[in-house]
């Protein structure tokens, strides 16, 4: 009986650490990688604004690359579309919401499945004596207290997807 009363203290602990820890954490939250390559900005941000290079560079394309992968619409306009449904990957689709040629592609990022969630996810792209600063960003909201908790991974599980990605964007633009 003693422990009974015992686990049943330990679970009620965790379960106030869990709802009373939350309070503590933010209520957005981002993920950002930067990345210069040597090229102008208008390269890059042409590049980048056409979802029919994304395989290229894609870290998730590279994951998996037999799941079906979709493009609609026009390169570089609200409402073109990359979608993807796979058994590792998940599926899918970033949307260009917005874009400002050579500085920023506003993309909103819409999970189905194994979870439903969207977010923000933007890239953006400034001149620098060295070539072309791009910046790859993912935020967004935490709309529970089990997303609060989440959101303190994120940095390291989309962080470096986003730098691998990045990284493998430099090389096809520097060849």
């Amino acid at each position: 009986m003693k422990f009974l009363k015992i686990l049943l203290g330990i679970i009620v602990a965790i379960v106030v650490i869990f709802f009373a820890g939350a309070i503590f954490l933010p209520t957005n939250f981002k993920v950002e990688r930067s990345i210069i390559i040597k090229v102008p900005d208008s390269v890059a941000y042409n590049y980048t604004a056409d979802y029919n290079n994304f395989s290229k560079w894609s870290p998730w394309h590279e994951a998996e690359p037999t799941a079906k992968y979709s493009i609609s619409g026009t390169p570089n306009t609200p409402g073109y579309t990359y979608a993807w449904d796979g058994k590792e990957v998940g599926k899918g689709k970033f949307e260009i919401v917005k874009a400002e040629p050579y500085k920023a592609l506003y993309q909103k990022l819409t999970f189905i499945e194994p979870w439903e969630s969207s977010n923000e996810d933007n890239m953006f792209f400034e001149n620098t004596p060295e070539g072309t600063k791009v910046t790859w960003t993912f935020a967004g909201e935490n709309k529970s207290t089990f997303d609060k908790w989440m959101s303190l991974m994120y940095d390291g599980m989309v962080g470096k997807d986003y730098q691998k990605g990045l990284d493998k964007l430099k090389i096809e633009l520097e060849k």
